[in-house]
């Protein structure tokens, strides 16, 4: 009688780790991320056997021609670090799908940290700066993603404000200055809070 509860108790164990295996890779489905370049990640997170990580790279490095000055060098290096992790893939050095997740996570916190201050430039000069909060904020919620880290209840919910008035300019709806100015330093505290978990 123990042997066969033995045998039905391992049965269990075993079936329930194979069926978590699928939620472990869904959580890098290039459908989990709204934007660039984190669909890109996702699809060579995916393709993690086809060892193809080009595209991703080459994006990010497009950024850098879009983003303040002051922030180009970090997206510069941002880009290049996705460029030396293919070539470790490629060279078989990069075995695990986690450094591949980290360094995704980094990259989105670069982005972050970019947009937010070309946000901040356009707001000091008196410009639009919805536009770069939102890619701050769609970078931001990446990297907290490819992290396995959440935001904090505040970075969260400017991010889905963001969003949301993103979706809506089209449509004629504006958010007054003390909203953006709320969800300028919610996210700003959501960068900080997870680059000191990165």
């Amino acid at each position: 009688m123990t042997k066969r509860v033995f045998s039905v108790l391992s049965l269990l164990i075993i079936t329930s780790l194979v069926a978590g295996i699928p939620a472990v890779y869904a959580q890098s489905s290039p459908a989990d991320f709204s934007g660039e370049p984190d669909k890109t990640m996702a699809a060579a997170h995916e393709s993690f056997v086809k060892k193809d990580m080009n595209k991703a790279a080459d994006y990010v490095k497009k950024e850098a021609g879009k983003v303040a000055k002051g922030s180009k060098e970090g997206v510069m290096k941002a880009g290049d670090e996705l460029s030396k992790l293919g070539q470790g893939v490629k060279k078989g050095t990069v075995k695990s799908g986690d450094v591949l997740k980290k360094t995704y996570g980094q990259v989105d916190h670069a982005l972050a940290i970019a947009w937010h201050k070309t946000a901040d430039e356009a707001k000091k000069a008196g410009k639009d700066s919805s536009e770069a909060l939102k890619k701050a904020g769609a970078s931001l919620e990446g990297a907290a993603k490819w992290s396995g880290n959440k935001l904090t209840e505040a970075a969260q919910a400017s991010v889905d404000a963001v969003k949301k008035v993103g979706e809506g300019t089209a449509k004629g709806v504006k958010a007054g200055t003390e909203e953006v100015n709320k969800w300028f330093k919610g996210i700003g505290e959501g960068i900080q809070d997870l680059g000191s978990k990165l």
